[in-house]
């Protein structure tokens, strides 16, 4: 299949889950939408839970297992069992997300990124009877999670030959899989790596980012930022043309504080890459990259809104999915820095009690975010661009309703 250019929903955890990429790709132009991060051995162990080992499993028995996938356990924090996550992960899907969806692993061992790698094949090819767009290895992840358990940035850092090693496996395992069912897979899936600037400079990350085409990955995703950078500070977009000028034959996505379409616009035309990867701004409105619906900033609630439209159709595995996403399209107005009046610990400030009431464990449910919503129109008495649905709520709604209404909710999220 042909790689589209555009832009790319980013893989994130808690982050790009279906709701997030069917809304990023009917309202914010996103071309191509990756997965939240799945751990390798989490996603064997799906595999060997639905299928049981076996080549061609009960029907019925394994639409029964994948069924339970959907009724995952949450407790008091929101926490699920990570297998059960990733199971729900995997089989949360549409019928038009699996033609452009890639999905991204992480792990540090050849063998088990290998066995990994075919599972996702067969658990979409035998739930979906077709295959992902693609998959991808994460090599650029700088959070604690990967220092402790060795993968992402800090794989790359402690061994690029291992690094390697793991991609030419994830690539065996493709070619060997559309290989047994070429008769019925009319295409293969493609195979990626998103890393970023090496600590040694450009140099390097040419030199390792031609190590990874030497083993057959199809594109290069580049967080144009270091490893210590994490998400701070302004992306190094020289060294990400550098790059793509470095490897005129392998097609080059560039990421990092991308916030709109004009930015996408200028990135791509400084650095010539082949399409630019979003996160945080697509989380914080998506809107902003829909080139022939051109809005003004700070309609929050519309956001907001919009996409708990799409997770009441495609619900994510937890409510913590949801606050991640409230938390990024209320970032600006409920804790602004560039505010001098504005203090966080100022609790007769009504920003304040919102931000605060956002995470509540017992905000669960879409009709409680909605409710929220209805707070912030009523304390901000901002009705900019409000739907009809959250206007009717705001007379009547206070914190405690709000409360109330997970009480009401048959289901937990």
């Amino acid at each position: 299949m042909r790689l589209p250019k555009g832009l790319y929903l980013s893989p994130m955890v808690r982050g790009s889950d279906l709701a997030m990429r069917e809304l990023a790709r009917k309202h914010g132009n996103a071309s191509l939408a990756y997965s939240p991060m799945l751990r390798d051995r989490d996603v064997i162990s799906v595999h060997q839970i639905i299928f049981s080992n076996k080549d061609e499993p009960d029907k019925q028995q394994q639409q029964h297992r994948c069924q339970s996938f959907k009724e995952l356990k949450i407790d008091k924090a929101g926490r699920t069992d990570s297998v059960e996550e990733a199971a729900y992960l995997l089989h949360e899907t549409s019928s038009t997300d699996t033609s452009n969806l890639i999905v991204q692993l992480c792990g540090s061992s050849p063998q088990t990124l290998g066995e990994a790698t075919s599972a996702v094949l067969d658990i979409y090819y035998k739930n979906c009877a077709t295959l992902p767009f693609g998959i991808d290895l994460n090599l650029g992840c700088p959070q604690e999670c990967a220092k402790r358990e060795g993968f992402g940035a800090f794989l790359v850092e402690k061994d690029i030959d291992a690094t390697i090693s793991c991609m030419a496996s994830m690539r065996k395992s493709i070619d060997m899989y559309c290989s047994r069912h070429n008769s019925r897979i009319t295409y293969k899936p493609t195979l990626s790596a998103k890393i970023r600037i090496l600590d040694g400079g450009v140099d390097d990350t040419i030199a390792f980012s031609n190590k990874l085409k030497s083993v057959g990955i199809d594109f290069l995703a580049v967080h144009c930022r270091k490893r210590q950078e994490k998400h701070n500070g302004a992306p190094d977009w020289d060294a990400g043309s550098e790059i793509v000028a470095a490897l005129p034959d392998l097609p080059i996505v560039l990421n990092g504080g991308v916030s709109c379409y004009k930015d996408y616009t200028l990135v791509t035309e400084r650095t010539k890459c082949h399409a630019v990867m979003v996160a945080t701004g697509f989380l914080s409105d998506n809107l902003a990259f829909n080139s022939t619906v051109q809005l003004e900033k700070g309609s929050a609630v519309a956001i907001a809104s919009q996409y708990l439209d799409f997770a009441e159709k495609y619900p994510p595995p937890s409510y913590l999915y949801i606050q991640k996403h409230l938390r990024w399209i209320f970032r600006s107005s409920l804790q602004p820095e560039n505010d001098p009046s504005f203090s966080a610990s100022n609790w007769k400030d009504w920003r304040v009690k919102m931000w605060s009431f956002l995470v509540r464990p017992y905000l669960r449910s879409v009709e409680q975010f909605r409710g929220f919503l209805a707070l912030y129109v009523q304390q901000s008495g901002d009705q900019n661009r409000a739907p009809d649905q959250i206007l009717r709520l705001v007379s009547d709604v206070t914190f405690g309703s709000v409360k109330k209404a997970g009480k009401r909710t048959a289901r937990e999220m």
